[in-house]
């Protein structure tokens, strides 16, 4: 009850836009924002070539918390779910035409 109190809402209101890569849709693309992880999860996303501000594209979601498939840089990657939930993007708005 008392931790309930001291939260607010949203410390950040920047970060409203922000959302995990497991929230994307198929399809959808963002801007990598950052990941929450230890230095090592850091390091193996960098070699893999997701660092800030690369654009990434969601290409597919598998069932039941299975592998998400991830296009970056021309490279398709699949991340576990876990992994996943940890990078954080800014989803990039589809160009509406009419």
């Amino acid at each position: 009850m008392r931790n309930e109190k001291r939260r607010s809402k949203n410390p950040n209101p920047a970060c409203d836009e922000e959302v995990s890569l497991i929230n994307l849709e198929e399809g959808d693309q963002g801007t990598l924002s950052h990941a929450f992880g230890g230095f090592g999860l850091v390091r193996r996303l960098a070699e893999m070539g997701l660092t800030p501000g690369v654009e990434v594209k969601l290409v597919r979601k598998c069932l039941f918390r299975g592998p998400v498939q991830v296009e970056v840089r021309g490279v398709a990657l699949a991340l576990g779910y876990g992994v996943a939930a940890r990078v954080f993007v800014k989803p990039l708005k589809a160009n509406q035409n009419g």
